[in-house]
């Protein structure tokens, strides 16, 4: 990254003598009427750039944000091809002027110039040979006198203007340091000079850094919140004298009627953007970037992109999956706005967690959350669906949780570290056959139900999800997607996608990817109707080039009523033994264990699909099932250890409550 300066203004101003003086670190008596463009490196302009001031919040450094090389260029007024040349390659302008002539040349010829040329980067206004001005103190201020306020409130483009001497080598180096400083922490997007005031993109940016950095979410910044805020933005914690400053200076000291002690004092969110105003108007703007660069916000104030979507190499064969850090992230903030501590979250308490989002992810609402998951008894997001939506995120769209991750506050440094990607599927081959090798390291599956209309699969879904069934018969049109976790086998756990496909089930089975995507799908039937099961027997007929590499399950649905003979080519068992699968399952709503057999069947098969995979004869090594289960226990524990996180949390507030 480079920085192009283009210093320009009237002939005689001085344009070449401020930039001699800048480079040779004194006054040069006789300077060349133009100079060549000079470059200098990151390291030569820290060494002669003066150390800032100081205040409440301690100023960044731009040492971080230097570009690698600046590049200073001088030009002729009177070469008009060469100045709009350069002006067009400029990051920066710095335009001099000498007396008032060329003072109100800069409103009547140079601004009106910059405008029609369409150049639109930041101006620093210099008034150059200022040597019978009284010295200033060391340090550079920002002088708003009588005469640069017009400039400053008829040209948004013009950052700041300063009075100069070569000749004294009086605020030479601040000059340049204004340039460098108009381009790597830019006053325009934060504050607007003539209404005084903060904008309102860099006023939302502060209230959802105030908002994340609000840890306990009483509405104020208390001690430690503040001091991390400071850690995090400046790399070193505050002091107490610092917070009580800046409380006095804001006047935002907050008591509460039962305390009188200082560390319950706190920074209101109108008391921060106060704040970060005074910081813009006293020229502070590295204060304010600081803040900003800290949680990512780029100069237009909106979150980098790299942050939201960090790289991340993923196999087509592949799936991605929350990690334990991940789990223990959404775990975390599940407490934190529980704000009742009644296991659930509650419309309120859910719109106060994504406040810091652009909202409810889009995937949420297309997958019809939250009845796609476990709620409470009162409807409420419970843990359990919480963390089963965010795995069902992460598995359709994982850039959708990696984002969310980033507008919550994940602060692991990248956010791919809540996340991991399996390994790709293998694919073997026996007897001229190709089938799906075992399932190694994955804890969430995905199902597809299919079958005909009325056939139960609509039902099967909300026995999954809510233990109950309703009788009334509703169509699907819209795809239906709904997950849970679900206990296997010895205690073990692992989360489990369904889909019914509706009106796009043809699209759907005709999509190689989708269907790579899928781990096991299931065939449904009722068993009580027997017209139903040649829709199976046509359905895999037509799509079996694709549909005979994904393991199969086939589930007489509706067992609680009298079976019926299935007016079809082939009778059910026979069909799935000439497939070598096993026998229909006969599930019922009303049978609770059944359905939960079949899912633990439908998981069996996702792990292992040399067991389920249509027209494989031979069932695979034990081996191979055996290396299945390190995977799920390890699934099965973040999970479990993830709840009772919670429930060790809950029943140590319930003892404090009770003592």
């Amino acid at each position: 990254m480079s920085l192009r300066i283009v210093v320009c203004g009237d002939d005689t101003v001085g344009k070449s003598s401020l930039i001699a003086a800048f480079t040779k670190e004194e006054f040069v008596s006789s300077v060349p009427g133009i100079i060549p463009p000079i470059v200098i490196s990151k390291e030569d302009f820290e060494t002669q750039r003066d150390a800032s001031d100081e205040g409440d919040l301690n100023l960044l450094s731009l040492s971080d944000h230097l570009p690698d090389k600046t590049v200073i260029v001088d030009t002729r007024a009177t070469d008009q091809a060469a100045l709009s040349r350069e002006l067009k390659q400029a990051d920066v302008i710095l335009l001099v002027y000498l007396d008032h002539y060329t003072y109100e040349r800069v409103s009547l010829h140079w601004m009106p110039m910059f405008r029609a040329m369409g150049v639109n980067v930041p101006i620093i206004v210099c008034e150059n040979k200022c040597d019978a001005v009284e010295k200033s103190s060391s340090s550079f201020k920002h002088i708003r006198s009588d005469e640069f306020m017009p400039l400053i409130s008829d040209y948004k483009e013009i950052e700041a203007c300063l009075r100069c001497s070569a000749k004294t080598n009086r605020n030479v180096v601040e000059a340049f340091y204004l340039c460098q400083r108009a381009f790597t922490h830019p006053i325009s997007p934060i504050f607007d000079s003539k209404e005084g005031s903060l904008k309102a993109a860099a006023v939302e940016a502060l209230k959802r850094i105030f908002f994340l950095c609000d840890g306990d979410q009483d509405g104020l910044l208390n001690f430690k919140e503040f001091s991390d805020l400071h850690m995090k933005c400046f790399s070193r914690p505050a002091s107490q004298e610092q917070f009580d400053d800046i409380l006095q200076t804001v006047d935002a000291i907050i008591l509460p009627e039962d305390s009188t002690a200082s560390s319950t004092r706190g920074i209101s969110e109108n008391a921060f953007i106060i704040l970060n105003k005074i910081y813009a108007e006293k020229g502070r703007h590295e204060t304010i970037w600081g803040i900003f660069r800290a949680f990512h916000y780029t100069n237009s104030l909106s979150l980098n992109d790299k942050f939201l979507y960090p790289k991340i190499e993923i196999n087509q064969k592949s799936s991605v999956e929350l990690s334990p850090t991940g789990y223990r992230f959404f775990v975390d903030l599940f407490i934190k706005f529980d704000k009742d501590n009644d296991g659930g979250l509650s419309e309120v308490e859910l719109n106060n967690l994504f406040v810091p989002t652009p909202g409810i992810p889009k995937l949420w609402t297309e997958t019809q959350f939250p009845s796609s998951i476990v709620c409470t008894e009162k409807g409420y997001v419970s843990l359990q669906g919480w963390l089963a939506q965010w795995n069902l995120t992460t598995f359709l769209d994982h850039k959708t949780t990696l984002e969310y991750l980033a507008y919550l506050g994940f602060d692991e440094g990248n956010s791919t570290k809540a996340i991991k990607v399996t390994k790709p599927r293998k694919l073997r081959q026996k007897q001229g056959k190709q089938y799906r090798g075992p399932v190694t390291d994955r804890n969430v599956f995905n199902c597809y139900i299919i079958g005909a209309p009325k056939s139960g699969k609509t039902s099967l879904l909300e026995s999954f999800i809510h233990g109950t069934f309703s009788d009334i018969y509703l169509p699907t049109i819209k795809p239906k997607v709904c997950v849970k976790d679900i206990e296997l086998r010895g205690g073990k756990q692992c989360y489990l996608i369904l889909e019914e496909l509706g009106e796009l089930e043809p699209a759907i089975l005709e999509n190689q990817k989708r269907l790579d995507q899928c781990d096991v799908i299931c065939y449904t039937y009722d068993s009580s109707d027997p017209d139903l099961f040649q829709y199976l027997v046509d359905l895999r007929e037509k799509y079996h080039k694709l549909l005979d590499d994904v393991p199969s399950v086939f589930a007489a649905l509706k067992a609680d009523l009298d079976k019926q003979q299935q007016r079809s080519d082939v009778q059910p068992e026979n069909y799935t033994r000439d497939l070598f699968l096993s026998s229909p399952s006969h599930i019922s709503s009303s049978w609770t264990t059944s359905i939960h057999e079949l899912f633990i069947q439908l998981v069996d098969a996702a792990q292992v699909p040399s067991t389920a995979t249509p027209g494989l004869e031979t069932h695979p090594d034990t081996k191979d099932f055996e290396n299945v289960k390190p995977v799920v226990i390890a699934g099965g524990a973040i999970a479990v250890m993830a709840i009772f996180s919670v429930w060790i949390f809950r029943s140590a507030q319930r003892q404090s409550s009770s003592m």
